[in-house]
C-alpha cells in the first residue's frame, strides 16, 4: 500500500513562518538560507560558495582547497581597497589543497585594456609570474577597485590538448586611480602549463596590504 501525505506547506514547530511551500503545479519553494547535505540532484549548477567582508585583508586574499572536482569554473565578485597608493591588483593560481601555495612559475600570460573617462585607452600585455589585472589603483577612502572575474581550473582528467589552456581567466573591473580618475578595464589571461592542476587562487596588490574588502564566490559545475 502506498502512503501519501497531502500538505500545502511545512513549518517547524518553533518557527513563525512556513519553511517550505508546495504549489499545485508541483513546484517547491525553499527559503533563501536552505542548505543541502549529502548527494542531491536537480539543484542549481551555479552555487554560492563563500561570502566575506572585512577591514584588514592582509597581504593576500586567498581561496584554498576549493572543490575543483565538482566545480570547473568559479565566479568572483569583489571590492578591494589597497593600503598603499598607486598599486595594481595581481592574481595567481594556487596548488596543494588546504595547505596550498601560489604557483609562481613564469608561465602566465595576460592582457588588459584600460579605458579612461578622457575617452582614451591603454593596452597592457605580457608574460610573467602572475597575472596583472589592472592599472594603478588609489588608496583613498573614496578609491579602490570593484572586479568581476571568471576563473577556470584544469584537472588531470582533461584531455591532453585541453590541459594547456584549462587554467584561464577573464575579468571586468572598475576602479579609481591615485588621482581619483575613473578607470574601466577588461582583461584575459592564462597559466600555460599542462602539469598544473590548481586547487585555489589568490589576489594581492603590487605592494602593501589589502585593507577594506568584500566578496562573493560562486562555483559552476563542470
Amino acid at each position: 500500500m502506498t502512503s501519501k501525505l497531502i500538505v500545502n506547506s511545512i513549518r517547524h514547530t518553533g518557527a513563525s513562518a512556513d519553511g517550505i511551500t508546495l504549489a499545485s503545479d508541483g513546484s517547491v519553494t525553499l527559503p533563501g538560507n536552505a542548505t543541502c547535505s549529502g548527494t542531491a540532484s536537480g539543484f542549481s549548477d551555479y552555487v554560492k560558495l563563500q561570502q566575506a567582508s572585512g577591514t584588514s585583508g592582509g597581504s593576500e586574499i586567498i581561496f584554498d582547497n576549493l572543490d575543483v572536482t565538482t566545480y570547473k569554473f568559479f565566479d568572483l565578485v569583489a571590492v578591494f581597497q589597497p593600503a598603499n597608493d598607486a598599486v595594481s591588483l595581481r592574481f595567481r593560481y594556487r596548488e596543494g589543497g588546504a595547505s596550498g601555495s601560489n604557483i609562481t612559475g613564469n608561465s602566465y600570460s595576460y592582457g588588459l585594456n584600460e579605458k579612461k573617462d578622457s575617452n582614451t585607452s591603454n593596452c597592457i600585455a605580457a608574460s610573467s609570474t602572475k597575472m596583472i589585472l589592472t592599472g594603478s589603483i588609489g588608496n583613498h577612502a573614496s578609491e579602490g577597485i570593484g572586479i568581476s572575474m571568471r576563473i577556470s581550473v584544469g584537472e588531470s582528467g582533461d584531455n591532453a590538448s585541453a590541459k594547456w589552456l584549462s587554467n584561464f581567466a577573464s575579468w571586468n573591473a572598475v576602479y579609481r586611480e591615485q588621482g581619483n580618475a575613473a578607470r574601466m578595464t577588461n582583461g584575459q589571461g592564462h597559466l600555460y602549463d599542462d602539469t598544473k592542476y590548481p586547487t585555489g587562487f589568490s589576489f594581492h596588490m603590487e605592494n602593501g596590504d589589502i585593507n577594506n574588502y568584500f566578496y562573493t564566490l560562486y562555483g559552476i559545475k563542470g
